[in-house]
């Protein structure tokens, strides 16, 4: 797999992830995506300098929604951005709309995921 849209079952996930592609792709130079998973887990990761070093991540999520992955949080303070404390390497943040995402605090979540990125 290696069309980035191929992740995606459903038309609205779809709509929801390449927003999140785009300011993604626009926010952090020097990266590249990968589909990781195969078809059951069909996650696609941003990384730098190497694929192990990985800032964040986008996945198709339940009920056409989308997932943002983000690396390299401990914490997050932020009144409209939600995430969940779960997971070992990353927290994600579900967009049930694309109307959910704001550009302006994705571009501020991704400021501070690359201000604590070690590469």
């Amino acid at each position: 797999m290696k069309n980035f849209n191929q992740i995606f079952k459903s038309s609205k996930a779809n709509e929801i992830g390449n927003k999140l592609k785009e300011i993604i792709e626009s926010d952090f130079d020097n990266i590249e995506w990968n589909i990781i998973g195969g078809e059951k887990v069909k996650l696609v990761l941003y990384s730098r300098n190497g694929k192990n070093n990985v800032l964040c991540g986008i996945q198709e999520g339940n009920n056409d929604s989308c997932m943002l992955y983000i690396h390299h949080m401990v914490k997050l303070k932020h009144d409209r951005l939600k995430y969940s404390e779960k997971g070992k390497h990353a927290k994600h943040i579900k967009f049930n709309n694309i109307e959910d995402i704001i550009e302006d605090d994705i571009q501020w979540l991704l400021s501070k995921v690359n201000e604590n990125a070690p590469f």
